[in-house]
């Protein structure tokens, strides 16, 4: 198996479980999912939980190089592009759900989170190297 088809499969439970938190926030907020306003307000909360499940999924898979940090983020914000743009094609709210700046936050935070995992994990890994030597 090549090792960015692991990155797939693990992508689409991270979308799953992104829709999942995005669902818990939208019925906290009253399901008022086709109001303009809210809608960004739901996107821009969905952004925290996904850039800790995203930071979770990087941990979980070792994320130990630059090139698999920017790999797993770009495979799993396409892959959660597509479900977003899935939903809001279902739901008639295409338009609303990419001119709302909470989107381009969440998506962001998933692209981000590989990335900063990794960079957290080398100054934790190089501190412990420091103090042993």
């Amino acid at each position: 198996m090549k090792k960015w088809e692991r990155d797939v499969p693990v992508g689409w439970i991270v979308v799953l479980l992104i829709l999942v938190a995005h669902y818990l926030i939208t019925i906290s907020l009253g399901n008022s999912y086709f109001a303009e306003a809210t809608l960004n307000r739901m996107l821009w909360f969905s952004s925290f939980p996904a850039f800790l499940i995203a930071f979770g999924a990087a941990f979980f898979l070792k994320t130990g190089t630059l090139t698999l940090a920017v790999r797993r983020g770009v495979i799993w914000t396409a892959e959660l592009l597509v479900a977003f743009a899935v939903a809001a094609w279902f739901f008639r709210s295409f338009n609303a759900l990419f001119e709302s700046p909470g989107a381009y936050w969440l998506f962001g935070a998933v692209l981000l989170a590989p990335l900063v995992y990794l960079f957290e994990f080398r100054r934790q890994h190089h501190n412990r190297k420091a103090r042993t030597h």
